[in-house]
């Protein structure tokens, strides 16, 4: 056996190193305990020096390395998010313990970071964990699906974010940084085939246009056959049609002078992702022998396939995302630099979902919607006395959410409430949800060393929010909705001594005010607020930091979108707060090859947002924002990167989180029990989570090298909903990830296999009590494939 650079023989007693080093990596990806929670730094060539290397970060919106940042970050390179196989936003939890991501049953992704999550299925619900492209804002989940393309590297960012981010970050912020245009020619084509028919093609190609002007184009496009399949008919969903692209023109005409022009986008044509069936849980029990083949309806099996649908009907996304961002920075003759940061986005949304896991129309939610949003940022930094630095700046920005939804429940238990009335079976019915939200900020942020090891950091943010509402539930345009409603409204009304009102117009709206009276509902929210951090960090030693700190963060207060008999479901959530205390510490350890991180954290919550319920005197417990007037997160993350030896990267993490509900707060649970959730857990929250990554690397030739590699991930139980219903009851779940390939040594070529839980565990990410069933939303099966890539130079 030879080395990669010459004719060098490797000795026994080396190989024996080299060995016991990887199988003590294997023990850790198969073993992990909770000790560290960062990704691995991109694996050194052979011929590197053995010793980790340090990301440089923008956390606090300048260049500084990750390591001398007084926060807890977790830091990855592009590179090491396609070695882990993460394509979306979601998939950040093979790499960063304290991060859980959950399916709404209509589609909205549920980011949570440290427990601070928010689970809402509005088309134009407001984060707790708010996703940057390059530092411009991507507003609502909703949208983010494309964020994790040609990346330079991706920044999750914990604990309130609100000083130099804004309000909706009380969880945290996630940045993903562009790969940027390059003064030389480089190009990369890439090819992947898996299983389920899975065809992947990206590329990118980068250059000068002049001396002072350079550009960047990348595209990917993914496809897939469907990998759901009906347990009942054989009818397949799930199949993949994505596509997305990017171009960059970066402008340096001088040196004090930098103009960056970004446009980026994606068309989304994917199948939605159907449910499966676990219980059949009527919403009115009495009616459920009237709806045919409900009570016998056969439960999915645990496979991750296995999942049920209307057949006929297309439930191919028409999704699309367009983001323009412009950015100046200028730097004066005194070092400071002025950056001037605006950003418009554009989404589309057109889906059919299949909610209730069954053949049956018990649940379709047909959703028409769009978001346009514009914001600008003006900021200037620089030092402070030679001792510093500041930043202060101006915020605006403008969101409009216009949704619609179409509900079909023509065989659902809650179809024969009119009934008895004398009304016909009420079969379907639409709600909007219209948002115009303008928030403007001011805010400033500054540190300074007052010694040459304590330096001391705080800022603040000013935020007023002006939220415009209206929305209502309706007629679908048939007269079904209209007439029911009719009948029942004007039913209460006579009890209450009332004269009848006039029958409700086909499409008109059928939500009623406190009198009965049916119409759209408009209202307003206006709020400011106040975020803060200040703290303290001590070097005691080279490439060792401690640090301390406190901030205070906010979640805007909002609307629900929902199907609402009664105006007082439409009543906003005021907005939430977030105080944490934080303590942690950085350390580089035995001569560079270790670096070891930790944080411990409490956080006071004070008006958590969440999905509650209201008793409606005809369709029961329904739908409705409401508050939790304090709780708390007690919590702890360690995190740890170790290069042994020359080639081999060894990462390993955790976190434990303990949420809980403080004091009384009483509401209905699923079922439509009235309880209080005192002491209960977060939903969506698991106590522990591991992370886990090795990777080794040897030339196998003169200009050839082999690598091989592994993840595992780990994350205990928690519940979707608050109740602590058994149902909804999320099992934890261990996935294993293996990869392997050999790449040239000049980084040109590489040919890879990969596998994906590769023991095909399965496993569910969220679980929901709906009208009459109880759906599980199933993790993806094995998926296996084979990676082509060559790039130039």
């Amino acid at each position: 056996m030879t080395s990669g650079t010459g004719s060098k023989s490797i000795s026994i007693e080396t190989l024996g190193r080299r060995t016991a080093a990887l199988a003590t990596a294997s023990a850790l990806v198969l073993a992990a305990t909770p000790h560290a929670v960062r990704a691995a730094d991109a694996a050194p060539a052979a011929g590197d020096t053995a010793q980790v290397t340090e990301i440089v970060v923008t956390a606090q919106k300048r260049e500084e390395k990750v390591n001398s940042v007084p926060m807890s970050i977790t830091a990855v390179t592009g590179a090491q998010l396609a070695a882990a196989g993460v394509t979306q936003v979601r998939d950040l939890v093979k790499l960063t313990a304290g991060f859980s991501f959950a399916d709404s049953y209509v589609g909205s992704p549920i980011y949570t970071l440290r427990g601070v999550g928010f689970s809402d299925i509005s088309l134009g619900g407001r984060p707790t964990v708010s996703i940057y492209s390059d530092e411009a804002p991507i507003p609502f989940a909703i949208e983010t699906r494309g964020a994790n393309f040609d990346l330079d590297r991706v920044e999750v960012l914990k604990g309130p974010q609100g000083t130099l981010f804004g309000q909706n970050a009380t969880g945290g912020a996630i940045n993903f940084i562009a790969a940027k245009p390059t003064a030389d020619f480089k190009a990369r084509a890439e090819a992947t085939y898996g299983n389920f028919n899975t065809l992947n093609g990206s590329g990118f190609v980068s250059g000068p246009i002049s001396d002072t002007l350079d550009v960047r184009l990348a595209v990917e496009h993914d496809s897939a056959d469907g990998w759901q399949k009906s347990y009942t008919t054989g009818a397949k969903n799930g199949a993949v049609d994505f596509s997305e692209a990017r171009a960059i023109l970066a402008w340096t005409p001088t040196s004090r002078l930098k103009a960056e022009l970004t446009v980026s986008g994606y068309l989304d044509k994917s199948d939605v992702q159907a449910g499966q069936a676990i219980a059949i849980t009527p919403s009115v029990p009495a009616a459920a022998a009237f709806v045919p083949g409900l009570l016998t309806y056969p439960l999915a099996p645990n496979n991750a396939r296995a999942a049920d649908f209307n057949p006929g009907p297309s439930y191919a996304r028409d999704n699309a995302f367009i983001q323009a961002v412009g950015r100046i920075d200028y730097t004066l003759a005194n070092d400071v630099t002025l950056t001037s940061l605006t950003a418009y986005s554009h989404y589309r949304e057109d889906q059919l979902q299949d909610i209730d896991g069954t053949t049956l129309s018990n649940l379709n939610q047909q959703t028409n919607g769009k978001i346009e949003s514009i914001s600008e940022e003006l900021r200037a930094s620089g030092a402070l006395f030679s001792r510093g630095h500041f930043t202060v700046g101006l915020n605006y920005a403008d969101d409009n959410v216009r949704e619609l939804n179409h509900d079909v429940l023509a065989q659902s238990t809650q179809a024969f409430l009119f009934v008895p009335l004398g009304g016909p079976l009420f079969t379907d019915f639409n709600d909007s949800n219209n948002q115009r939200v303008k928030t403007s900020a001011v805010f400033g942020n500054l540190d300074y060393d007052v010694t040459d090891t304590v330096n001391v950091y705080g800022g603040a943010r000013y935020t007023q929010t002006r939220n415009r509402f209206n929305g209502c539930s309706s007629d679908s345009g048939d007269g079904v909705a209209a007439a029911d409603f009719t009948i029942f409204q004007n039913f209460v009304r006579g009890h209450l001594g009332l004269p009848a009102h006039a029958p409700i117009r086909a499409g008109g709206c059928v939500t009623g005010d406190a009198a009965q009276l049916p119409g759209l509902v408009v209202s307003s929210l206006d709020e400011n607020n106040l975020s803060w951090r200040f703290g303290a960090q001590w070097k005691a030693a080279d490439r060792t930091l401690f640090y301390a700190n406190v901030s205070k963060g906010f979640k805007a207060g909002g609307y629900p979108s929902l199907g609402a008999t009664a105006a007082t479901q439409y009543l906003p959530a005021r907005q939430e707060s977030v105080v944490a205390y934080e303590g942690g510490f950085k350390s580089t350890l035995l001569e560079n090859t270790l670096q070891l991180n930790g944080a411990v954290f409490y956080y006071d919550y004070r008006d958590k947002q969440v999905l509650g319920r209201v008793l409606d005197p005809v369709f029961g417990p329904l739908l409705k924002l409401v508050n939790i007037p304090k709780s708390e997160i007690t919590g702890a993350e360690l995190q740890a990167t170790w290069v042994p030896i020359r080639g081999l990267n060894i990462t390993a993490g955790g976190s434990y989180i303990d949420s809980q509900v403080r004091g009384s707060f009483i509401n209905y649970d699923p079922n439509g029990a009235l309880v209080d959730f005192k002491g209960e857990a977060f939903p969506n929250t698991p106590k522990w989570q591991l992370v886990s990554d090795a990777n080794y690397r040897w030339p196998v030739s003169g200009n050839l090298d082999a690598f091989v590699g592994g993840g595992v991930t780990y994350q205990s139980e928690t519940n979707s909903q608050l109740g602590n219903l058994p149902l909804l009851n999320v099992k934890g779940y261990t996935l294993v990830d293996l990869r392997a390939g050999v790449e040239s040594q000049d980084r040109r070529w590489k040919v890879s296999a990969w596998g994906r839980n590769v023991g095909n565990t399965f496993y569910a990410t969220t679980i929901n009590r709906d009208l009459d069933t109880t759906v599980r939303f199933a993790g993806m099966p094995a998926t296996y494939g084979l990676t082509l890539s060559y790039r130039v130079p």
